[in-house]
């Protein structure tokens, strides 16, 4: 899992560089979207997605509670 974990952490370093390099006018939308895609796309970068997330929860609409905060004495 530390494998998919690193691999996902660099392909946010990625994906921020390319905005940032946008958000300073040296590329283009266009082109920015396309890095990005590409770096979505890597074999690393995909499989990892696909390996992690059964493991990973999605977010819940309404936060659990703590057991003691449910029961009002």
């Amino acid at each position: 899992m530390k494998d998919q974990i690193t691999a996902l952490i660099e392909a946010l370093r990625l994906v921020e560089a390319e905005v940032e390099q946008f958000k300073r006018r040296r590329q283009s939308r266009g082109d920015t979207l396309e890095a990005i895609e590409a770096i979505l796309n890597d074999p690393k970068v995909s499989g990892a997605i696909r390996t992690l997330e059964p493991v990973i929860e999605g977010p819940r609409l309404v936060p659990e509670q703590s057991e003691a905060t449910t029961h009002v004495g």
